[in-house]
């Protein structure tokens, strides 16, 4: 049988990040196990917005981490992520959402995060396809960027090899194996594994693997899903992304496209028992082809985007992601049962937060002194929790369609 000291199932982002920062930690012997291809799944789906701007302070330190493994990656593969640095523009219009810009700026500026507040005129020409209406109240943060969601994931478990990690490619994990009160290891088609920690960053197949054992976590697999228009001469790859939560969407450049996307008012979701292998192989009940959602959102966002009327829509991109009843994610062990970490429940953050999630799993597993509270990731928070019942389903779907920011 083989042994390890840690077992990372997952080779996308969260699972990449973790296995980085354990090498990082000096965590003994790694194994990453994916069931397909690295960074082939949810990962590479995702818009990618690193938004450094956050209503609570620990997510601020988690995204500045992402950004300092984002360089670190670099500088140890000698391989650009190409990380866009444009910026983003938040642009609000009803009293409400003034308030809650004027509220993120306060905590940002207490961040240490660089921002501006901007002028219409200045706005409509960094990105002339912006439609502003009057009295909107405009915040730039010069720092932001976007990142490939394939590039990061695939950059982490890279600079993870490079530091001793061993990755096995298309190794589905059928089952943890617990003994009592401890997950001592993996069962996998051809053989079991062991291992004294292991880490379930399986993404949305990841509470079907804890389900199996008796663990249930706070989370159900939610539509994510984004649009991408024709090139028009009003897009450019250097114009800053923007979030409206107004129209409750976000925009970014993709080359001389626009890509956006919107929250409906009813999330489509997927029950965890009829998830299939692959990421390719997800259907939806509730409106399959998401016109039903850009119907939804398209008047709202036209009020900001008046070319949406007219524009040819090129590309529909959907996947999932692993929400929470209160947004945030499910980190660490599950009291009273050893050997077990969970790093998932992103929330559709997954890409922003992976660094700081990758390294606070880390110093769990290890024993250090966590860089941010953990407190409010525990998998224990809403107390026992059936994951696979339809109210609680529906209930992280409604966390979804409340979310506004980017």
């Amino acid at each position: 049988m083989r042994s390890y000291d840690v077992i990372v199932i997952g080779g996308g982002v969260l699972g990449g990040a973790v296995a980085f920062y354990l090498a990082k930690q000096k965590a003994g012997r790694i194994l990453l196990l994916e069931r397909n291809v690295i960074a082939q799944g949810n990962s590479s789906l995702a818009a990618g917005l690193l938004t450094r701007g956050r209503f609570k302070p620990d997510l601020i330190s988690m995204v500045l981490e992402t950004y300092a493994a984002i360089h670190e990656i670099e500088t140890r593969t000698g391989k650009s992520l190409d990380t866009r640095r444009t910026g983003c523009m938040y642009a609000a219009v009803s009293p409400e959402h003034q308030k809650n810009l004027r509220e993120l700026a306060a905590v940002s500026a207490q961040g240490g995060l660089r921002m501006e507040w901007e002028d219409t005129a200045r706005v409509s020409q960094l990105i002339p396809w912006l439609h502003l209406p009057r009295g909107a109240s405009l915040l730039f943060m010069p720092e932001d960027g976007y990142v490939d969601g394939y590039l990061l994931a695939s950059g982490y478990i890279k600079a993870a090899r490079l530091l001793g990690v061993e990755v096995n490619e298309n190794s589905p994990v059928s089952a943890l194996v617990r003994q009592g009160d401890r997950v001592t290891g993996v069962r996998t088609a051809h053989e079991e594994i062991s291992a004294a920690t292991v880490v379930d960053a399986a993404g949305v197949w990841a509470g079907l693997l804890a389900h199996e054992i008796g663990v249930g976590l706070p989370m159900a697999p939610i539509r994510s899903h984004y649009w991408i228009t024709d090139s028009h001469r009003s897009f450019s790859p250097n114009q800053p992304f923007v979030i409206l939560p107004d129209a409750r969407a976000y925009a970014r450049p993709e080359f001389n496209h626009l890509l956006f996307g919107f929250r409906e008012k009813k999330s489509a979701s997927i029950h965890p028992a009829n998830l299939p292998v692959s990421i390719n192989g997800i259907t939806f009940k509730q409106d399959p082809r998401g016109w039903d959602t850009l119907m939804e959102g398209a008047p709202k966002l036209s009020l900001f985007f008046p070319l949406i009327e007219e524009i040819k829509i090129t590309s529909y991109i959907r996947g999932l992601s692993n929400y929470t009843p209160d947004g945030n994610f499910v980190l660490g062990a599950f009291p009273g049962l050893e050997g077990f970490i969970a790093a998932t429940g992103c929330a559709g953050a997954g890409i922003a937060m992976s660094g700081g999630i990758g390294r606070l799993v880390s110093e769990l597993i290890t024993g250090q002194q966590p860089f941010v509270d953990p407190t409010p990731h525990r998998i224990d928070r809403f107390g026992l929790i059936d994951p696979q019942d339809p109210a609680f389903i529906q209930i992280c779907a409604d966390a979804r369609s409340g979310k506004v920011t980017g």
